[in-house]
């Protein structure tokens, strides 16, 4: 799947249904994207933006966004593969 391709989407979907908290899932993709070959290409600028939770307070990210000079791309137009 890794050397496919899978959106990020994808990769969050998994990470939270896994064994691990919600905080740790997140930090573990955060730290991982420097791993991957990202489509689209990104350029030498862009921003990671958690979404949160919709109640007041929550800290609970449910989703990631990726900011860039000429706009935002959602999790789910964000591709990651393995680099070969």
């Amino acid at each position: 799947m890794l050397v496919e391709g899978m959106t990020l989407a994808t990769l969050m979907d998994a990470m939270f249904k896994g064994p691990v908290t919600h905080r740790d899932a997140v930090r573990s993709i955060t730290n991982a994207l420097d791993d991957f070959a990202i489509t689209p290409e990104l350029g030498p600028i862009w921003h990671l933006r958690y979404l949160y939770e919709d109640n007041p307070g929550s800290f609970l990210v449910v989703d990631m966004e990726i900011a860039t000079p000429t706009g935002t791309l959602s999790s789910r137009d964000v591709w990651l593969r393995l680099p070969v």
